[in-house]
């Protein structure tokens, strides 16, 4: 197992993880431009993506999934977004100890979620494998117990609306159904 730490003031930036191959991309099938996509590494998993990466060509990236990674914050003037979230082509995570930018994160639509770290901004290191720790079940889903809120203007998703469960009609040829339909009386 190992661990990823800020180099420049030591800050724990992932949870223990372990090195595998990085998978090819999902099918495009598999993946959709209206919800948030699964990630591309299994969680407590990483990989070394050897390709050059991002605006900067960037070379063996480390690869996490983004429920992994702790102890830092976005940095919103140098995200990218593309259709409706991040790009990850350029840092946009920075540690949370010192501010140094430190990963870019992808979870933008037809594309799975990762962070990659900068191999210059982290020190990977080995950590202790206790096969007899008890593991928290719930530890690598903490962040994201609730949605973030939607913050667009304008888009696809219908406008919530007060339910009015007295409205309900169970026989459209029932006599005055439309006028209790069809109210025009302002909200409570």
């Amino acid at each position: 197992m190992d661990g990823f730490w800020c180099a420049t003031c030591g800050t724990m930036l992932s949870v223990p993880v372990r090195l595998v191959q990085l998978p090819a991309a999902p099918h495009w099938s598999l993946l959709d431009c209206y919800h948030v996509n699964p990630p591309l590494l299994e969680p407590g998993t990483y990989a070394v993506d050897e390709a050059a990466y991002g605006r900067d060509q960037v070379v063996d990236t480390f690869v996490l999934s983004p429920g992994d990674v702790r102890g830092t914050r976005f940095v919103h003037e140098l995200a990218d977004t593309g259709c409706w979230s991040l790009v990850g082509w350029d840092p946009c995570v920075a540690c949370q100890g010192c501010g140094a930018l430190v990963a870019s994160r992808t979870d933008d639509c037809g594309v799975a979620q990762e962070t990659r770290f900068y191999p210059a901004m982290v020190v990977r290191e080995r950590c202790d494998d206790e096969p007899d720790r008890k593991r928290d079940s719930f530890a690598l889903v903490a962040d994201w117990d609730s949605a973030a809120p939607d913050t667009r203007r304008y888009g696809w998703v219908p406008r919530p609306t007060r339910p009015r469960p007295e409205l309900v009609a169970t026989r459209w040829r029932g006599r005055g159904v439309r006028d209790r339909l069809f109210r025009d009386d302002p909200p409570a």
